[in-house]
């Protein structure tokens, strides 16, 4: 995540150090509230919602609003944001990957090579429907949909010139690719998994998300979003529209872009919600959720294929995860970054 400032320039430079320092603890917060929604959503279930769905959109969405600000406003090379991404993803990946399909064998997970190289190659929303799959590597679909849309957003600020005319191609994309969800499950009939795994269709979250971040960037939200309520309010509509009584489609049609305005209004609104994501449990889980959505995964499944009691493995999650993020992802990254 960059360390980006409120209104440089005009602010004084410790006001202005501090407006980014809090600017990147709530967002640190907002990527630990989707870690927890995902967390509370796989080890006890809130009947009437699912959780870890959300949790995922929540993720997505912040990953749109922070792409946006790297590739469109800061104009961040792109050799160096590329090798920033496989620093951060790459390392961790390949040793979960590993250990899940070795580590694990002989349990209720079988080793499964070619889900293995699919989840390695960033194929396996897709491989996972059509060729094979593995439950313990199932999550790394959502993992492909953000890679993919590193290289199409990438591709698009090399390309289209002009902050309007990208505006526009994203908010274009972004409701061709909600459509073709909407069409896929409710008029085609596709399953759920066969539907939403695919980055064709869950890319819109991104997307919409790293629009409304450029039309805010150039002061084009309406004044009502700028509001201190406005992330909250939309916030709570995008939640309540996740509630399972409402129709899937509508979810990724109406339930996305209001969480995509919530996390890209967090700018204008007050304390209460800031200081909530700001304070340190949250900007904790925020640093470690990356291990944490690796490695909650194959100790759901005991929970959820087996009944097994959810406290002990969810410990066993925190552990393998914290492990994880001081062993291998935080010093591979350091390394990789320093002399790469």
């Amino acid at each position: 995540m960059t360390d980006i400032s409120a209104s440089a320039g005009v602010l004084p430079r410790a006001t202005e150090d501090k407006a980014a320092r809090a600017r990147l603890a709530y967002l640190d917060g907002w990527r630990g509230l989707s870690i927890a929604l995902v967390l509370i959503g796989h080890f006890f279930p809130v009947p009437g919602i699912n959780l870890g769905v959300l949790g995922v959109e929540f993720f997505f969405v912040l990953s749109g609003r922070l792409m946006g600000e790297i590739l469109f406003i800061e104009r961040f090379p792109l050799k160096k944001f590329f090798k920033r991404r496989f620093s951060r993803i790459y390392p961790a990946l390949l040793v979960f990957v590993f250990a899940a399909m070795t580590g694990l064998a002989g349990t209720f997970i079988t080793f499964k090579w070619k889900a293995a190289l699919t989840a390695l190659t960033f194929t396996y929303n897709y491989a996972g429907i059509f060729i094979n799959r593995a439950g313990a590597l199932d999550h790394i679909w959502s993992l492909c949909v953000e890679e993919h849309s590193y290289i199409l957003l990438a591709l698009i600020s090399v390309v289209v010139t002009g902050r309007a005319n990208v505006v526009r191609l994203l908010l274009v994309l972004a409701l061709l690719a909600m459509a073709n969800g909407a069409i896929s499950y409710g008029l085609l009939g596709m399953s759920y998994e066969t539907t939403y795994w695919r980055t064709d269709v869950h890319i819109a979250s991104i997307l919409l998300s790293a629009a409304i971040c450029l039309l805010k960037a150039d002061g084009r939200l309406p004044a009502f979003l700028k509001s201190q309520h406005a992330a909250l309010a939309a916030a709570i509509g995008g939640v309540l529209l996740f509630l399972d009584p409402v129709p899937t489609p509508i979810h990724y049609v109406v339930a996305l872009p209001l969480l995509a305005l919530a996390v890209n209004t967090l700018d204008f609104a007050g304390g209460y919600l800031t200081g909530l994501l700001s304070s340190r449990p949250m900007v904790m889980l925020g640093l470690w959720s990356y291990s944490l959505y690796l490695w909650q995964q194959p100790f759901y499944k005991f929970v959820y294929e087996r009944g097994s009691a959810p406290l002990p493995l969810l410990a066993a999650v925190f552990a393998c995860a914290l492990a994880s993020y001081y062993i291998v992802e935080k010093p591979a990254r350091g390394w990789l970054n320093r002399n790469w």
